[in-house]
């Protein structure tokens, strides 16, 4: 579609006559004509006008391959990225959502039913969802960019929170168990705490994200 074509069409669409856009650019009248008919072509500083007043680009208006504004590369890249970050986010939600499920699982099994078998499979819930997010990130390997690193990163931050409470419980109750000398009870039950949060804040402030003075050292 040529410049006139589409001059032409967003005319029609705003329901103005040639008079009346020529007043709003402002031009002659038999300008907008010639423009339309395709014997001649305005400068740039109407072309700048006349995007501003369609909205549209002026690569759109002057490049006759272009059906709108999202064919141009720029745009059609930025879309792409904006899509590629909007399925990353959803990922991230369902992955981290049915981790937090699995961890309040846990939890409920451990101090309302007793039941070791509920904690247990909550725990497999939490390692087969890490094997998904793997499995998802090397699959999509050659797109690993910094951006997608970033998420990893965030997904490991928050996922040792959620994960590593009943493991480090259970680490401790083997460790009790085999410790040959008297302790106290309390010391016994904090044990998984002491050893939970200096884990998860190692974790964090590991895989913190990088300041701009960091990447260039």
């Amino acid at each position: 579609m040529t410049f006139g074509e589409k001059l032409q069409q967003l005319r029609r669409r705003q329901g103005w006559s040639q008079e009346e856009l020529a007043a709003r650019i402002p031009i002659s009248r038999q300008a907008v004509s010639k423009w339309e008919s395709g014997s001649a072509m305005p400068d740039t500083e109407n072309v700048v006008a006349i995007s501003r007043l369609f909205g549209v680009s002026t690569d759109y208006l002057l490049h006759d391959d272009y059906a709108g504004d999202q064919d141009i590369p720029a745009v059609k890249d930025r879309e792409a990225a904006l899509k590629k970050r909007h399925n990353r986010d959803m990922a991230m939600m369902v992955l981290i959502g049915i981790q937090a499920l699995a961890f309040f699982w846990q939890l409920a099994g451990s101090l309302i039913y007793q039941n070791h078998l509920i904690p247990l499979l909550g725990m497999t819930a939490h390692i087969l969802t890490v094997i998904g997010f793997e499995a998802g990130f090397r699959y999509r390997r050659n797109e690993a960019d910094e951006e997608a690193l970033s998420y990893r990163r965030t997904f490991y931050r928050v996922g040792v929170w959620l994960v590593s409470l009943f493991p480090c419980a259970a680490a401790t109750r083997v460790f009790w168990s085999f410790y040959p000398r008297p302790h106290y009870e309390l010391t016994e039950r904090l044990s998984p705490l002491l050893l939970y949060l200096p884990l998860c804040l190692a974790v964090t402030l590991l895989l913190r994200p990088k300041r701009p003075a960091d990447r260039e050292m």
